[in-house]
């Protein structure tokens, strides 16, 4: 059992003198702070009134071992909810969001930072056609203002970790995708499309 530090930032083990630590993403180590969590996963909770996102975290947490990596965390409070989703199937939603946030920033941990910069890392890593490439560059601007990253909130978990872990390109040396959601439509447009305006319309 794991009992809270009177700081609120970190938690120890009763058979453990030291504080429970997490690995970031530079190799550093800190305290698990229990309030960070529960804020991250409160922010996915809106509108979602039948969620409690301090009995996600907690659990999530319970599930830690002193040096798990923030994405070791991050992965453990996307598991709970969606073991959650037979009691309450809000937690559908939650665990969607909480994947969809996991997923942006292994994107943005790459340098990635809009559609064309996935089409590039994607090409340069012998993943698209030069074609599609081409598209894109010349029409990079217009496709990229169409983006709306919002529209992967319509997703259930259990769809989004599909696309996420089957349909989504992954850089072939580290296996971290490279694209979100909303790049992948995007992407899958400009391969059918003739023009920009197509493509968008797709």
């Amino acid at each position: 059992m794991l009992n809270q530090q009177s700081n609120g930032q970190g938690y120890q083990s009763e058979n453990s003198p030291h504080i429970m630590r997490v690995k970031k993403r530079d190799g550093t180590l800190e305290p698990v702070d229990v309030t960070k969590i529960v804020e991250r996963v409160t922010r996915c909770c809106q509108g979602l009134a039948q969620v409690d996102p301090l009995r996600v975290a907690t659990k999530a947490i319970s599930g830690l071992y002193d040096g798990a990596t923030t994405k070791e965390l991050d992965n453990l409070c996307i598991q709970t909810a969606s073991l959650l989703i037979g009691e309450e199937p809000e937690y559908s939603r939650l665990a969607a969001r909480l994947l969809s946030t996991y997923v942006d920033e292994e994107v943005r941990s790459q340098k990635i930072g809009s559609f064309a910069d996935a089409v590039i890392q994607g090409f340069q890593n012998g993943l698209m056609s030069e074609s599609l490439f081409k598209f894109v560059e010349v029409n990079k601007a217009a496709l990229c203002a169409a983006i709306e990253p919002y529209r992967t909130d319509r997703f259930e978990y259990f769809g989004l970790r599909t696309v996420y872990d089957r349909y989504l390109l992954k850089n072939p040396t580290s296996r971290q995708v490279i694209e979100t959601p909303q790049y992948f439509f995007m992407r899958v447009a400009c391969g059918l499309a003739q023009n920009v305006d197509e493509a968008i319309e797709f």
